[in-house]
């Protein structure tokens, strides 16, 4: 069974071809055939409809990709090197210091975080009133609070680093 991550346009597709005439894709059998013309092309048997796939290698894992004359820039990997990149996008973005600036002048109103805390993508991090208004800081990043700068009720000028993690 040959299991694979396939990107297109940023959009990962869990593909499982197995050597029977059925394929797996986003973990949905789909009944279907996949015959192997030559080392690039492929005719994919589905729905009483025959699919001519071509597939050229464009660099490590990166294929162009032409199905019934559409192209397409695909990523294909197997799920032993999908799950290495991935690790290692976590280990180089959790080695990287990060720091929290403020976007504008303002008043720090609250910390949602405290040194030590585990941040997700997208989780608050603090508020800062600027002109009557406030607004919510989101962490860019998974990470640990490392260093906070500044405390409740002070004021921070543009682009102070008010938090670091890591």
């Amino acid at each position: 069974m040959n299991d694979l991550i396939i990107t297109i346009n940023n959009r990962k597709h869990s593909i499982k071809i197995s050597n029977s005439c059925e394929v797996e894709i986003n973990n949905r059998k789909v009944p279907a055939e996949l015959s192997q013309i030559n080392n690039n092309a492929f005719l994919l048997r589905y729905n009483n409809k025959v699919f001519e796939i071509t597939a050229h290698k464009l660099e490590k894992d990166k294929y162009g990709i032409v199905i019934d004359g559409c192209y397409f820039d695909a990523l294909v990997r197997t799920q032993l090197q999908e799950n290495a990149n991935e690790f290692q996008k976590d280990k180089n973005v959790a080695s990287k210091k990060l720091n929290i600036k403020a976007p504008m002048p303002g008043l720090l109103l609250k910390l949602k975080k405290n040194i030590g805390d585990y941040v997700k993508v997208g989780e608050p991090l603090l508020i800062l009133e600027a002109m009557k208004m406030e607004n919510e800081i989101r962490s860019p990043a998974n990470g640990i609070v490392k260093e906070i700068l500044f405390k409740e009720g002070q004021s921070v000028e543009k682009n102070s680093i008010i938090l670091t993690f890591e």
